[in-house]
């Protein structure tokens, strides 16, 4: 997805939930190391994100073009074996619309906290069961940072979609592998976030403000 200029209502850029959950740290060790692996073994960052998020990719524009009713367009350096992979995790996800009753509402919505201050793409709000929901996608694994960004996105829907606030239906992750043979995808669900969530975030967007001011020092 490319990046998003968020700004509020003065036109003052914002930085998105994303980039402030980040700000914490937790979940990047892991991916520092991989990355310095990559290295030792003769291969750019870049080469080896390709090779390994492929399938994964393919399925996660699959399931965009779905729901905002758009025909894909296929990359044809993908090869056919990475497009069927992504093809058979597309199917897992059709499946399991059906099974939740997956009804999408708003689709990647572009959306700003004036009160809080920042923004957000949140990657669907939908009916679940019946219920409004949070649905996201991820490729990578699941860190406690996730919920910080969860939890910013519930803030987002509420502050621009009140009739949805409280999201009944709760929040639905599904975690799209990157390294599989096959990538299905594994369903998290939580009715509710946990408190630390939001304070978490909150300090994040704390540490953001404090160190701008702290930059006016050096």
């Amino acid at each position: 997805m490319p990046r998003i200029a968020y700004k509020n209502a003065e036109g003052k850029a914002l930085k998105g939930a994303t980039t402030v959950a980040k700000q914490v740290g937790w979940g990047q060790a892991p991916l520092m190391w991989w990355a310095n692996k990559q290295g030792l073994e003769g291969r750019t960052l870049q080469e080896s994100y390709d090779t390994a998020t492929v399938p994964g990719t393919i399925a996660h524009y699959l399931i965009e073009c779905h729901l905002k009713n758009e025909k894909p367009k296929l990359n044809l350096e993908w090869s056919n074996e990475d497009v069927e992979k992504g093809r058979i995790a597309f199917a897992n996800f059709e499946t399991w619309t059906k099974q939740f009753k997956f009804k999408p509402l708003h689709v990647e919505p572009n959306l700003v906290s004036e009160k809080y201050q920042f923004g957000g793409t949140p990657d669907v709000v939908a009916e679940v069961m019946g219920e409004p929901a949070l649905v996201d996608w991820k490729t990578g694994k699941i860190y406690e940072s996730t919920f910080l960004q969860l939890a910013a996105y519930g803030k987002l829907i509420a502050e621009n979609y009140p009739e949805l606030a409280g999201l009944d239906g709760g929040f639905h992750v599904l975690r799209i592998p990157k390294n599989e043979d096959v990538p299905s995808f594994h369903h998290h669900h939580w009715g509710a976030l946990p408190s630390e969530a939001w304070e978490a975030f909150r300090y994040c967007l704390r540490l953001g403000v404090i160190e701008k001011e702290l930059k006016k020092y050096l």
